[in-house]
This record gives C-alpha cells, sequence and structure tokens, in this order.
C-alpha cells in the first residue's frame, strides 16, 4: 500500500509495550526509487488511537545524546511496511526539507530518549554544556596524563597509563572505553560511567565479566576463557570475539528478548541467550539452518551474511515463525523447493536476498510476489548460476557484480585484473623501470571513480548515534 500526504500510522514498539505514530509529510520520486518523507510523531498508547488523540498529536523532539532539539524525519522506501495501521489524515506537521534516509520509524528512539530522561539531569546538563562549547581546546591533567577536556574515547595506552581508573571521571562526555590488554577495575569503571554506550574489550584474562548497572548499548567481548558473563539491561548489541567454551553461560535481560547478536561462531556450545530477538551469523563456509531454530527458537531478525558460504536444511527455518526479518548476503547451498514460502512467516515485514543461487532466486521472486504488493519489502538482487560463483569464488569484488551503480565496464575491468593475478607466471616479469618516465607522478583518482552507495544501502544503514533507530543516514 502507497501512503498520501498527511496519512497518520501507528505500529507496536514491543520495546514500550505500546504503540507509536507517524505521519508521512511528502513523497518523492528518486531515480527508480518512491520515497515516502515519514515524521516520528510524539503520541504513545496502549491501544489504537481515536480520533482525538490523532488531532492531538505533535511532531517528537529527541535530544538524548549528541542531539539538539532533533526531528526524526526521514525519507524511506514508500511502501507502507507491515504492521504499520492507518488511523487517520492532517495536513503535515513538519514542511522543512529532511536529508536524511532510512527505514520507517517504529519508535525505538521515543525508548531511548526515555532512557536517556532516568540519567540525572544535573549529569546530563554537564553533558550539554560541554558539547555546546565552541572551544574544545580546554586541556586537564588526569593521572599524569594530558587531555582534551572533551575526550570521547579511551583506548589502551591511556587506561594503562594510570593507577587508577576514576581520574577519568573528569571527562563529562566520555562515550567509549576500549582495552585490548588487561586494565585492573576495567568493568567496575564501565559500570559507572553513564554516557558509556560502547565499549570493545579483547584479551582481557577475565574469567568472569560482569557490566551490569552499566548503560551500554553496544558491546564487543573477546569471550576466550570467560565462563560467565552478566549483561547490563537495555543492552541492544552484543558482538562476540574469539572462542567460546562449552562451560561458557551468558546472562542477559529477559534471557536476550531485546537483544541483537552478532558472531562468526556458529558451533553456539555456550548457554543463556534461549529467547534471543536478533541474530546475525557472518564469515561463515558451512551453516545448519536446524542448528539456528534448535538454538535460538524464538528469533523475530535473522541475517546471514557467507563468506560465501552453504546454508543447510534451509527448509528448517519455517519453524522461525515470528521472523520480521530475513536477510542472506552471499549465501548458497540451498534450492529452491527449500526456501520456506511467506505462509511460514506471517510478520514478515523484510526480505532482502542478495548473491544467492539463481534458480533460488526466481523461485523466491514468484512465492513473495503478493506478499510485497501487501507491503513486505522484497528484495532479491545478484541471482548467482553456479559457473558465476565457481569463477569469483576467491574475487574480493564479486559483491560490485549486479550492483546497478558501478558500471559494468569497470566490473569487467576488475574480473581481468583478478584473472591475470590467478594465472601461474611460466617467467620472470621484465622490469619496466628503464622505460618508466624520470618524472611522472601519479594523480589522485578523481572522485567519479569512487561508486556512489545506492540508495538501498544508505538506507540499510545503522545510525552511529547511541541508543538510536537507523534514522539519521544523510546523502
Amino acid at each position: 500500500m502507497k501512503p498520501t500526504v498527511g496519512d497518520i500510522f501507528v505500529v507496536y514498539t514491543p520495546r514500550l509495550a505500546a504503540y507509536t505514530a507517524v505521519q508521512v509529510t511528502a513523497l518523492k520520486q528518486e531515480g527508480k526509487d518512491e520515497l515516502a518523507c515519514v515524521l516520528s510523531l510524539d503520541w504513545v498508547g496502549p491501544e489504537l488511537p481515536d480520533a482525538a488523540a490523532v488531532a492531538a498529536m505533535k511532531p517528537i523532539v529527541v535530544n538524548f545524546f549528541f542531539w539538539k532539539e532533533h526531528h526524526v524525519h526521514v525519507w524511506a522506501p514508500i511502501d507502507v511496511p507491515h504492521g504499520f495501521v492507518h488511523v487517520g489524515n492532517r495536513p503535515p506537521l513538519l514542511t522543512e526539507k529532511s536529508v536524511s534516509y532510512s527505514h520507517w520509524p517504529t519508535g525505538r528512539h521515543i525508548f531511548s530518549q526515555h532512557r536517556w530522561e532516568t540519567i540525572p539531569q544535573a549529569t546530563r546538563d554537564l553533558f550539554k554544556q560541554t558539547i555546546a562549547k565552541e572551544d574544545r581546546s580546554e586541556l586537564v591533567t588526569l593521572g599524569g596524563l594530558e587531555l582534551r577536556r572533551t575526550t570521547q574515547r579511551l583506548d589502551t595506552d591511556r587506561l594503562r597509563a594510570v593507577s587508577n581508573l576514576a581520574v577519568f571521571e573528569a571527562l563529562p562526555i566520555l562515550t567509549s572505553v576500549n582495552a585490548d590488554a588487561p586494565v585492573t577495575g576495567l568493568f567496575d569503571f564501565i559500570r559507572r560511567r553513564p554516557f558509556v554506550y560502547e565499549s570493545q574489550v579483547t584479551n582481557h584474562g577475565q574469567r568472569v565479566v560482569d557490566v551490569r548497572g552499566a548503560r551500554l548499548s553496544r558491546f564487543v567481548l573477546d569471550v576466550t576463557g570467560v565462563q560467565e558473563v552478566y549483561l547490563n539491561d537495555e543492552l541492544e548489541t552484543l558482538s562476540l570475539l574469539g572462542e567460546a567454551s562449552p562451560g561458557l553461560r551468558i546472562h542477559a535481560e529477559a534471557d536476550g528478548r531485546w537483544l541483537h547478536l552478532h558472531t562468526k561462531d556458529t558451533s553456539w556450545v555456550w548457554s543463556g541467550l534461549d529467547a534471543l530477538d536478533e541474530l546475525h551469523v557472518h564469515s561463515f563456509r558451512e551453516l545448519d539452518a536446524g542448528s539456528i531454530v534448535r538454538r535460538f527458537p524464538k528469533l523475530t531478525e535473522l541475517r546471514a551474511t557467507g563468506a560465501p558460504g552453504n546454508l543447510r536444511d534451509t527448509a528448517e527455518l519455517g519453524a522461525l515463525t515470528g521472523l520480521r526479518v530475513l536477510m542472506f548476503n552471499e549465501v548458497f547451498g540451498m534450492s529452491p523447493e527449500e526456501f520456506p514460502g511467506p505462509e511460514r512467516f506471517p510478520d514478515l515485514g523484510r526480505l532482502w536476498l542478495t548473491s544467492l543461487p539463481a534458480d533460488v532466486a526466481a523461485s523466491v521472486k514468484k512465492a513473495y510476489k503478493a506478499a510485497a504488493q501487501r507491503g513486505v519489502d522484497v528484495s532479491v538482487r545478484q541471482p548467482r548460476k553456479p559457473e558465476w560463483l565457481a569463477e569469483n569464488l576467491d574475487n574480493p569484488f564479486r559483491h560490485w557484480d549486479g550492483e546497478d551503480n558501478i558500471p559494468r565496464p569497470r566490473r569487467r575491468r576488475r574480473r581481468r585484473c583478478i584473472a591475470r593475478r590467478a594465472r601461474p607466471r611460466s617467467r620472470p616479469r621484465p622490469s619496466t623501470a628503464a622505460h618508466r618516465p624520470r618524472s611522472s607522478p601519479r594523480s589522485p583518482p578523481s572522485s567519479r571513480t569512487t561508486p556512489r552507495a545506492s540508495t538501498r544501502w544508505m538506507r540499510a544503514t545503522p545510525s552511529s548515534s547511541p541508543w538510536s533507530e537507523s534514522t539519521s543516514t544523510t546523502r
């Protein structure tokens, strides 16, 4: 279904256990894409709104972290996504142009704003005052180190240069703490800092990792040698590195009900996260769909990115009836008969398949045609034949083939270059030094040689802002 300007829709936001609202403020054609400009509204309710509630709706203004009185107002694919319910129409509540591209907002930014407001007001005021300063060159001396007071990130060298991490509590906008070696008191420090929303910790040497009470949104953790992991509530993304042992147990809020797990380990020998919400498994060569279903039966989002890789027993995915998002990239080894049909995924809102067997691509397009007309975001791109895969298995630029924004002659030249490099040489290549001009500096590449990111890729790129929905990608 395509909206008209002024339409107001609501969608259920599980994290809030309530409905949130959006309005379509404009429509446009951009190349081959039809887009709608979607504005997030301030209404939240346990049931569908009545006419009076619709008449009272206003644009929501968010100001968490680095946002400054920001409207969530983005260009998104024009088709109304699955799950959005039309509740009324009003003249656009915001007429200023948007420069952001994303998906239709689903209310996660409202949850982020509520989370921000749980931080003491005085602490938030200091954060805002610090980032508002035009002069950010002020220096402070902490534990013998001279740092800018506006330092946002600490890494291993600085962390290990002081005897007590408490000295860094004088940094009012510290948001990222990362270490690739043991640091005494590291996890205690992370728990105490209200604005540290991301951390990557490797080679830490701890058997028990406890970040309960922290305000992390993204956590990258090396689990080699770890026996217990206690995650903070409201963590959104967990990335596991290293080699997990069968004795590892991961404890999370609601057993992972609100968590996105990012991993390339397909053995899942550890325990915990039985109610995991979202899984992204990447860089695999072989993956058993049945093992995913048995290990994480409550998934609502599954992303699989091969190296490329083969997916076995694909039909087993039909047991994941709660899936709302299914995305494959460079996944092979499946047949058209195995891929589950739309009747198996009643809540599906997005199906993106990129670089997959050609016969599967053709079958899925046909099977999901009606679902796409109902509003499911269906994208099936870069179908591959067996001979193509054999030729490009070791080609690092294989994903260029089929990209509309990369000229075909350029793709052919790159393929020929890869093929020449792969050929064995029967004799040494003669030196060309004697024939090279003495003074011929290579000119910098023209900006025109850099492929422009496609519209779909821009829309799919997550926002870099903490606690936010993917609503701030700007072209």
